[in-house]
């Protein structure tokens, strides 16, 4: 099970069959005849089986990896923000954190086994693709949130003098979602030139336009307390 032409050549050079053999030019004496090898390196025959069953295994599962690159999009929805304008923000976000985490966990478990290094290429195409999902959608879902709380009062010219912040930080993210709504695939969020390092920044950016908030509603607490429970 799970022999593929390049086990059956590997097992015929093994079993000492002529040169070019192949599975149509095989026959049942050439194997009885190959017994008594069969029976000194019993051990290389099973390793060579295991080596195609696992090989196989592990072809299903990036096969499984690759339908799942094609088919898994982000489901969106169209957000207006307080000026009226429409920006696409992502919903559902647990199930593709989900997809993503089993699928890492899914390569880290091929990783393990003694039969992948055939692999090596296809395995860390997607490793950079499943790492850079993995860290960027994190950063974005809190991005959003982030956004989210922050756009309706900055939108409306609050705390003038982080205006400049947050006009950068909202040019970014919208950037970010309508890359995203041109190809809704999961996966292709991977390919956005330097996406981490710019959801970092956000990140880094938004807190500090948060902090600036906290700092004027805490002035105007301390001003005017008894409006503030």
């Amino acid at each position: 099970e799970g022999f593929t032409q390049e086990h059956w050549a590997s097992l015929f050079v093994l079993l000492k069959f002529p040169k070019g053999t192949d599975l149509k030019t095989a026959t049942l004496d050439m194997f009885l005849d190959a017994s008594d090898i069969v029976v000194t390196d019993l051990a290389k025959v099973k390793d060579l089986q295991a080596r195609a069953v696992a090989e196989m295994t592990i072809r299903e599962a990036f096969d499984e990896l690759v339908k799942w690159g094609i088919d898994a999009s982000f489901s969106l929805l169209e957000h207006n923000d307080c000026n009226g304008k429409t920006v696409p923000l992502i919903k559902e976000w647990k199930e593709v954190l989900t997809q993503v985490g089993d699928h890492q966990s899914v390569l880290q478990a091929m990783k393990d086994s003694p039969y992948f290094q055939k692999f090596l290429t296809e395995a860390e195409e997607w490793d950079r693709k499943l790492s850079t999902l993995g860290m960027g959608l994190n950063d974005l879902n809190s991005v959003q949130r982030k956004w989210l709380y922050l756009e309706p009062i900055f939108g409306r010219g609050a705390l003038p003098h982080e205006q400049a912040r947050f006009k950068r930080v909202d040019d970014d993210f919208r950037a970010v979602q309508f890359e995203i709504r041109s190809d809704s695939r999961v996966v292709s969020f991977a390919s956005i030139p330097n996406v981490c390092e710019k959801l970092t920044k956000m990140i880094d950016q938004l807190d500090k336009c948060q902090k600036a908030l906290s700092d004027f509603l805490e002035q105007k607490r301390s001003k005017f307390p008894r409006f503030y429970f």
